[in-house]
């Protein structure tokens, strides 16, 4: 792969476009402005890696108490969202090839929360990566992982586009969701013709997957190559786990026709090694 280069502007999935510094500053400031002390948001809106790294060492404070027990995401009060505006800030990093500065995904982190999307060749979101410091659906065998700052991949979503766009703007036809705990359940969701029938199917696993690759230091300030990565899985590390034929293990919402079944993400990338 080409060898990336990354910035702390934001990036505009809705326009297909990279923000401007002015911009992205802008967004901090209006965000925050009734969350932070002026003066503080001012100290720390200078450039955008100003603010990159202050909201960096806030999510990593975040992650501190989270699990020093002051706070829990299995809160059902209000409390963990409470903590998330008062103590996370929001950042993103956009990765762009070095050679042509085309860019390739953008990462957004607050909290405990962070989400890398990837971004195709007319600057569509059409894979992403959502990834937890925690989970309400963990054993305690996993919380050493957590604690010692571990991310895990929950979910991995594929949006696949039609040859042109739909009312003047890219909407997806197709929607394939992966969705993971540490335990190694695994349960896909597959949405055929999202803006139209909206057929649905879902499988299950039939036996816990291997979710070793699911795993992920977090990153260190600027060190951002590894939660870059698209390939995470060894080739067939994901493979047959589900047979789609065994209704005894499937929910369907609605049937297909069996040209629907054979869609696949496009081929023009991989998530294997």
């Amino acid at each position: 792969m080409q060898k990336l280069k990354f910035i702390y502007q934001d990036w505009n999935r809705a326009y297909y476009k990279l923000q401007s510094e002015e911009v992205t500053l802008r967004y901090y400031n209006n965000f925050y402005k009734n969350k932070m002390p002026k003066k503080l948001l001012q100290e720390h809106t200078k450039t955008v890696e100003d603010w990159a790294k202050f909201a960096y060492t806030a999510n990593k404070e975040f992650m501190k108490r989270m699990w020093a027990g002051e706070f829990s995401i299995s809160e059902k009060s209000g409390l963990f969202n409470d903590k998330v505006d008062e103590i996370a800030r929001l950042f993103n990093v956009t990765a762009l090839f070095e050679d042509t500065n085309q860019p390739y995904a953008y990462l957004e982190f607050t909290g405990m929360f962070a989400t890398l999307f990837f971004i195709d060749e007319k600057n569509r979101v059409y894979m992403q990566y959502s990834f937890q410091n925690d989970t309400s659906k963990v054993g305690n065998e996993y919380k050493d992982n957590f604690k010692k700052g571990d991310l895990f991949l929950i979910e991995l979503e594929i949006f696949i586009f039609p040859e042109e766009k739909i009312n003047d703007d890219w909407k997806n036809k197709d929607y394939i969701s992966y969705a993971f705990n540490p335990d190694g359940y695994l349960l896909v969701t597959k949405i055929f013709d999202v803006h139209g029938e909206h057929l649905i199917e879902k499988y299950e696993a039939k036996a816990p997957v291997n979710v070793t690759s699911n795993w992920e230091p977090y990153p260190k300030f600027g060190e951002w190559d590894s939660i870059f990565r698209m390939k995470r899985w060894k080739e067939g590390e994901l493979a047959n786990l589900i047979d789609e034929n065994d209704n005894s293990n499937t929910k369907n919402e609605d049937n297909p026709s069996s040209e629907e079944q054979q869609k696949r993400p496009p081929g023009t990338f991989s998530v294997f090694d």
